[in-house]
């Protein structure tokens, strides 16, 4: 009920007295005899209708709250102030309360709470709105267009107003204390309109001002990760946001912000640089973790075989994080296959394992390049190596294994050996060439039980063409041989 109406409430029930022929007189015969129990105070020189005064509780009867404030003869509070029984006041509180009306003739005065809450309250909204300060206000339903609050009185808050960005979602409000700046107080309308968002704004700018003061350029604070980018993230340092950059996030490299930092975390971070007027500030991540390339310069040697995986692929190679070292390295495209350039990408692909050897390592610009084609290289070296020794035992044996082939050819020895030896070189060119050891081993066992049985049958020939030459004498030209048949036809 208004306070406006409870003059109109009291007067009905005087009515309503009347008409059930309760008597007045013995009423006011009551109100004196308590009166002449609890004496009044030092009385004030008048009391006028519209006064807000400070008393204390004497009396709680059925039909009003008995008040003392302080002149010949005490007041009441209707009852129909207090419709909750747990709202009475209790004997000997203090509460304020208006002047209503005063009686001089029935000596009484008419007295209201929620009148003199009333007054207080606009009171105070009126100086909270000259003044520019805040006010708490307890959010009490979702209307359209805004929210209700109460401020003491009923008031009402803008969507717009209600929040800075978000502004969804307006029931998550409901039920919640919030400070509010007062936009507008009428009275006389009985008018508030308040906003959230002014008191938000004005207090980041106060602590903007506050954190901008402190900061200094290297130095480790904390912060609040407000929002996520796919280019960084900015963090709340206290009313005044700074960006992390995702290059500044980790020594590695980092995919996408959220793989490293999320929404509503308390990171530490350092601050690298602060622009004069505060607009930008550049902050650091990975300045305060432990630096990876001064534990890759104890592990790592140039020559050196590690194994890596891809991390991403680009048009002129891909970058590879070795294993147990934290660190990233550049496979350029010429390192990628030996002997020939194709395009990175038919050649690895994210997350696959490859081994590598490191070609240079420059911990100072943090910089690390390897080879795959390194690896390949020496392997192959290695296996020719162990097949040239293979084919050098081969040709070794081979008197050992053809001895009566050398018995019966005689001086033909020196050629066949000669055979053996240009079939262990080709063995040596096809181990080369091969990759699998056993593909090798048969090839090379093939070529050379193929020489040496060309060279048998190359000297078995030449062995005949002697003897006949020893027995018929030289061998006549096919050109005398037709002769002499012609002359014997």
């Amino acid at each position: 009920m208004a306070p406006e109406d409870y003059l109109f409430v009291q007067n009905s029930s005087e009515q309503s007295n009347v008409e059930t022929g309760t008597d007045e007189q013995d009423a006011s015969e009551s109100l004196w005899n308590l009166q002449e129990q609890w004496p009044a105070e030092s009385a004030p020189t008048e009391v006028n209708q519209g006064d807000i005064r400070t008393g204390t509780v004497v009396a709680v009867q059925d039909d009003g709250v008995v008040v003392s404030i302080g002149t010949k003869y005490e007041g009441i509070i209707p009852m129909i102030e207090f419709p909750d029984k747990d709202e009475l006041p209790q004997v000997d509180e203090r509460i304020e309360v208006a002047v209503v009306e005063v009686d001089e003739d029935n000596a009484s005065i008419r007295l209201s709470k929620k009148r003199a809450d009333f007054i207080r309250v606009w009171t105070e909204l009126e100086t909270a709105a000259a003044e520019g300060t805040a006010v708490n206000g307890t959010v009490t339903e979702r209307v359209k267009g805004g929210l209700r609050v109460d401020v003491g009185v009923s008031g009402f808050v803008p969507a717009s107003h209600v929040a800075v960005r978000d502004l969804r979602g307006l029931e998550r409000f409901v039920g919640r204390t919030v400070r509010l700046k007062i936009l507008e107080a009428d009275r006389t309308t009985n008018k508030v309109i308040l906003s959230h968002r002014q008191f938000i704004e004005e207090e980041r700018q106060r602590r903007r001002q506050v954190t901008l003061d402190r900061l200094q350029e290297g130095m480790v604070c904390e912060g609040k990760v407000r929002s996520i980018t796919n280019y960084g993230a900015f963090v709340d340092l206290g009313g005044i946001d700074g960006l992390l950059h995702v290059s500044e996030m980790a020594w590695g490299h980092v995919r996408h912000p959220s793989d490293v930092v999320k929404e509503g975390e308390i990171i530490r971070v350092v601050v690298l640089k602060i622009e004069q007027d505060g607009s930008r500030i550049s902050l650091g991540r990975r300045q305060i973790l432990p630096d990876p390339w001064k534990v890759a310069a104890e592990k790592l040697q140039v020559g050196q075989t590690v194994k890596a995986h891809v991390t991403r692929v680009v048009r002129n190679g891909a970058f590879a994080a070795v294993e147990g070292a934290d660190v990233e390295g550049f496979i350029p495209q010429d390192e990628l296959v030996l002997g020939r350039s194709v395009k990175p990408d038919r050649v690895v692909s994210r997350g696959k394992e490859v081994e590598v050897q490191v070609l240079d390592l420059d911990p100072k610009d943090r910089k690390l390049r390897l080879s795959i084609a390194a690896v390949e290289e020496q392997s192959r070296r290695q296996e020719m190596q162990q097949h040239a020794r293979a084919g050098e035992e081969i040709s070794q044996t081979l008197g050992d294994r053809f001895p009566d082939l050398l018995k019966q050819f005689g001086g033909q020895e020196a050629a066949v050996e000669s055979a053996a030896e240009e079939a262990s070189e080709e063995t040596r060119e096809e181990a080369v060439e091969a990759t699998p050891e056993e593909a090798l081993e048969q090839a090379a066992e093939e070529a050379v039980e193929e020489a040496v049985e060309e060279a048998a049958e190359e000297a078995s020939q030449e062995a005949v063409e002697e003897t006949s030459r020893d027995n018929w004498g030289a061998p006549r030209p096919a050109k005398e041989d037709e002769e002499a048949a012609s002359d014997e036809q």
